[in-house]
């Protein structure tokens, strides 16, 4: 519940502001128009690299009171890392490199002593991120508040096993700064130093990994650009001579790495500070994952709502997913799956099945009344699809087709259960020979009534992108009934907090 009031909180301290008036100039981006994927990001990179180097012991830090300040308090460091207070004239904080300089082995360069991604942190939330990536920690042994330090969940973290996490309203933030690192400086010895990984690599798209930028992008439309933000853009520019586009256009990053990979960025159809949202374009390129959308009961819509099980096959450390002879050996099972059969260990993820037979996994008895279930999870197969999978919950099998192999990032699937007794188990098995498996989530749901108002983007399930679908509304002030979700006839701050309130009632 505390992630629910945070995000009211986030759109509520968005609204308590005024707009800033400083923008970029009318021609600053021109030469990005009509451009799409690799040569929109080359284009977006030409004209941001061209900033002043500003000295990281001297120029640097002079500048960061006029940029990372606290509103209302201009001499109070404002810090992404840490819920701690206090000045620039302290001891207490250093600069710190959101993505390590020595994934590029720390030369001196440009990116070294960059204004918007070189920032101020509490020392001690520094030295715990270490020259660790982001990602979503699953099991932490830090966390400040601010930022959590931990084990990540399956398919994260690269070639680590230790991610750092931000707060739910700073994970748009973060994203963004990664995303303008990955454009404005994807031609430096990224991975050159062979004692440390780089989550980046040297080449003109994507950059990021594909997991880090799958990440990023739910991260970054999750969390819009702020108004905290806006500013830091402008005093940035004023001390280094360049922008962030992804906080003057999110869209960007949609088109760049997103489900609008296939399509032209236009900067007639743009709108400053705007996220891309569903309807605005028809992508001919599906995304690097494959989501299904859950089906909808045409007698109610379905509200998601505990997470019931979260299996990221830790224990299956040894090996990988990525070769034939990266999996070989036998998995015996952890406290949720204990029950299992011709499994195998796959770097943290696991192999179902062999070149001779099958292989299952079955979980303990879920603590649930009964009713809609939800099954999650990550999927892809050998050197090629030897089969489907099933999926069992209760009485109930489903049949799971995929097309990613072992060479290829993971398919994420959600699989819906309608009818799903008390108390069931959830067995995965393969239909023949061998598949991976990544990860595995189980969520309870409830069906409300079809005329239930907080469904405002009308996808059958309420959550929070009906919040994002509001916030759309009131910032552009647009009056839509399918909105106004308390019926007061204004879309505001109320109508958020009523599909929140309906969130909590689960």
């Amino acid at each position: 519940m505390n992630r629910i009031f945070i995000l009211v909180f986030s759109f509520l301290s968005f609204l308590s502001v005024l707009p800033i008036v400083a923008q970029p100039s009318a021609t600053y981006y021109n030469k990005v128009d009509g451009l799409k994927k690799t040569e929109l990001k080359l284009a977006l990179k030409n004209i941001i690299i061209n900033h002043k180097q500003l000295t990281y012991g001297s120029e640097l830090p002079a500048a960061y009171p006029s940029v990372y300040y606290m509103d209302g308090q201009p001499s109070m460091v404002y810090d992404l890392f840490s819920t701690e207070t206090y000045d620039y004239s302290s001891n207490k904080w250093n600069k710190e490199h959101v993505i390590p300089k020595s994934w590029w082995g720390g030369a001196v360069n440009k990116a070294y002593s960059d204004i918007f991604s070189v920032i101020p942190s509490e020392t001690n939330a520094n030295t715990q991120k270490s020259n660790y990536p982001i990602g979503t920690v699953y099991r932490s042994k830090f966390d400040n508040g601010r930022i959590k330090v931990g084990s990540p969940m399956s398919g994260q973290g690269g070639g680590y096993t230790t991610v750092f996490e931000p707060a739910d309203e700073f994970k748009g933030d973060f994203a963004r700064i990664y995303f303008y690192v990955a454009t404005c400086y994807s031609d430096i010895a990224w991975g050159s130093n062979s004692n440390v990984k780089s989550e980046l690599v040297q080449e003109d798209w994507p950059t990021l990994k594909p997991w880090l930028y799958t990440l990023l992008l739910k991260w970054h439309n999750a969390d819009p650009v702020c108004e905290k933000e806006k500013q830091i853009n402008n005093d940035a520019e004023k001390a280094q001579g360049n922008r962030n586009p992804f906080i003057d256009y999110p869209a960007l990053a949609d088109y760049i790495w997103g489900d609008y990979t296939s399509a032209s960025f236009s900067l007639a159809d743009a709108k400053l500070y705007e996220h891309v949202t569903s309807g605005q374009i028809d992508p001919s390129e599906p995304s690097d994952t494959t989501e299904i959308v859950l089906p909808v009961d045409t007698t109610g819509v379905l509200i998601v709502g505990e997470t019931l099980l979260v299996d990221t096959f830790e224990s299956a450390s040894e090996g990988n997913d990525e070769e034939t002879s990266g999996s070989s050996t036998q998995w015996s099972g952890d406290d949720w799956f204990p029950m299992v059969s011709n499994v195998f260990q796959a770097g943290g993820t696991l192999r179902l099945g062999s070149s001779k037979k099958t292989g299952s996994l079955t979980s303990v008895n879920l603590d649930y009344a009964g009713g809609p279930l939800i099954v999650e999870l990550t999927v892809k197969g050998w050197t090629s699809i030897e089969g489907t999978l099933f999926v069992r919950v209760g009485d109930e099998s489903q049949t799971v087709s995929y097309s990613a192999t072992i060479s290829d990032a993971f398919e994420r699937v959600q699989l819906l259960f309608r009818n799903v007794p008390k108390n069931p188990t959830i067995t995965i098995s393969t239909s023949e020979k061998r598949c991976f498996i990544g990860e595995v989530i189980v969520k309870a749901s409830s069906y409300q009534q079809a005329s239930v108002l907080e469904d405002v983007n009308g996808d059958g399930i309420v959550d929070t992108q009906d919040v994002l679908a509001v916030y759309e509304k009131m910032q552009n002030s647009i009056y839509d009934s399918r909105a106004d979700v308390n019926g007061d006839e204004v879309i505001d701050t109320q109508d958020v907090l009523a599909i929140y309130e309906a969130i909590r009632k689960l």
